[in-house]
């Protein structure tokens, strides 16, 4: 076999895969509080849009060409089929999501009237 072991390609896609992770929550979350005056619906779809890019494009496609190889898992076809899978999971869960409301499992969160302050770095 040549190249490195399996295992090291693992790892490093695991790795690689949850720093993307993190940075999707991150931008979710910067997304989610520049939009603070949207409607709940459009903040979400918004964010998703977000960190659907940030996932596959910024991180994994730069990892991947970086010297993990992999591209062609990047093909219009093949993004556009786990967009559509993102997209139906997203309305899925928030028709669950305002059935859960409607019939009285939930409440909607709270929301702060001040904005938190953030650390100065």
């Amino acid at each position: 076999m040549l190249g490195y072991p399996r295992t090291v390609s693992s790892v490093t896609w695991g790795l690689a895969i949850g720093i993307a992770a993190v940075s999707c929550t991150l931008v979710a979350r910067l997304i989610i509080r520049r939009l603070s005056t949207a409607r709940g619906l459009i903040r979400t779809a918004v964010a998703l849009g977000g960190t659907f890019a940030v996932y596959e494009a910024a991180a994994l496609f730069t990892v991947a060409v970086a010297g993990l190889g992999g591209t062609g898992s990047f093909a219009a076809p093949i993004v556009g089929r786990v967009l559509a899978i993102n997209v139906a999971a997203f309305a899925g869960l928030y028709a669950l999501h305002r059935i859960g409301f409607a019939v009285g499992i939930g409440r909607p969160p709270a929301i702060a009237k001040t904005r938190p302050r953030l650390p100065a770095f």
